[in-house]
């Protein structure tokens, strides 16, 4: 029913997970001056160089998206279950937005589930939401002084949109080097300069992270973003 590549991809995602973790504990540990949360927030999108590997939708959502989807609801604030949101990860749930980690594995799995077969469109919404809206928060709120729309700040903006720029043009050089090898046969890159489709996904999310409501970003920023590379005819 799976395939070896499958659990390959599972536990690969899996360690990269633990890893991030054990970065995240790191650095709360030593007490390090930098939003803690947001680190987590971006380093778990690199998830995106690994979930090509999966050969079906299944056990995708099985391994990966469902249990991080129910892992997240639980350690959530709204959860009535006292043991999972007094732990680190219900924490950093409290922290923020009360459903926002939920929103950001609820997405994995619309992403999952509407663009399987447009998985670079898929990867760049992704990582509009963790790089885009994480380097957002992290510079506007260490070095915003411009406000510019209901709290939010020209820098914060600025780094929306750069490091939305720099990381699709990453994912788009690396999932065109799977598919020239072989590797990746299920999507495709058009034949549009990708510094073009960088500086359009840099744009938009810059723009969709100015506007929307913080509490549903992670739903927003990434399926609008993926929808735009599918027009783009990703």
């Amino acid at each position: 029913m799976f395939s070896l590549e499958d659990l390959l991809a599972t536990l690969l995602v899996y360690l990269l997970l633990g890893a991030v973790m054990a970065i995240f504990i790191l650095l709360r540990v030593k007490n390090v001056d930098i939003d803690t949360r947001k680190v987590l927030h971006i380093l778990t999108g690199n998830f995106v160089f690994i979930w090509w590997m999966y050969e079906s939708q299944l056990p995708m959502l099985l391994f990966f998206a469902f249990p991080f989807m129910a892992l997240l609801l639980i350690a959530s604030p709204v959860s009535k279950m006292d043991i999972l949101r007094r732990n680190m990860i219900g924490q950093v749930s409290a922290e923020g937005h009360s459903l926002g980690l939920f929103f950001y594995a609820c997405t994995i799995a619309v992403m999952v589930l509407v663009f399987f077969e447009s998985f670079v469109a898929a990867s760049i919404g992704i990582i509009a939401m963790t790089y885009g809206d994480g380097f957002s928060s992290l510079v506007g709120k260490r070095h915003g002084k411009r406000v510019i729309y209901k709290g939010k700040t020209l820098e914060g903006t600025a780094a929306a949109f750069a490091a939305t720029f720099v990381m699709t043009m990453v994912v788009l050089v690396f999932y065109d080097m799977l598919i020239a090898g072989g590797h990746y046969t299920i999507s495709s890159i058009p034949e549009i300069p990708l510094p073009l489709v960088a500086l359009a996904a840099g744009l938009f999310v810059a723009a969709v992270e100015l506007l929307s409501p913080g509490k549903y970003d992670n739903l927003i920023t990434p399926i609008a973003t993926a929808a735009l590379m599918v027009m783009l005819g990703f």
